[in-house]
């Protein structure tokens, strides 16, 4: 009996490993480095508060669903109108425009397309941005964030995170880590050069 107990305990402690193994994430090998709009940590002489969208800088970052989530950052809470925006790069074509509540608390934000029953094309480019309304007379000092996005074929299972980070899926891989493996989150984004809470 005390071996099978044995056995047992190193097979379920070998399980616990491989489940927290960290997700590699390789950049995609197809497709022209993404011209950033603003990606990056983005703040204001107005106000003390930064915003950054959580994308890779060197290159598009891609997505395999039609209603995918997007994430972004904020330094702290503020009490500026959000305005969403996503449009198809080619055409400049606006396909979202919506304020959205002031963010009541700081860390990473989130906003879901099916919200706004948006469902990208494959093989789309789309830019999707965000901005801190500061002063509604004065659009000009506006804290904003802009980057492009794609939306890609593939057979990966969205449950199969480590595939989808290896063929740089950036979007999908993000959203199963936030979902599934939270502690991981840091990890993640270190990987495409972002340390939260630094500007």
């Amino acid at each position: 009996m005390s071996k099978i107990i044995v056995i047992l305990t190193s097979f379920f402690f070998s399980a616990t490993v491989i489940a927290e193994s960290p997700i590699l994430f390789k950049p995609p090998s197809s497709g022209a480095p993404s011209a950033q709009r603003g990606g990056g940590t983005r703040g204001s002489s107005y106000t003390s508060v930064a915003i950054q969208a959580l994308v890779p800088q060197e290159h598009i970052a891609l997505t395999s669903q039609e209603s995918p989530t997007l994430y972004w950052h904020i330094s702290q809470a503020a009490p500026y109108n959000v305005e969403f925006s996503l449009s198809v790069e080619n055409s400049g074509e606006i396909i979202v425009e919506d304020l959205l509540p002031p963010v009541t608390k700081a860390g990473i934000q989130s906003i879901t397309l099916s919200a706004f029953n948006v469902k990208l094309q494959e093989g789309t480019t789309y830019l999707w941005s965000i901005a801190l309304v500061v002063d509604p007379n004065d659009r000009a000092k506006d804290i904003l964030i802009s980057t492009a996005m794609r939306r890609e074929h593939t057979i990966i299972d969205l449950n199969d995170a480590a595939q989808l980070a290896q063929a740089g899926f950036w979007y999908d891989t993000l959203h199963y880590v936030s979902d599934k493996k939270p502690s991981q989150v840091s990890a993640l984004l270190k990987q495409i050069g972002i340390t939260l809470g630094e500007k």
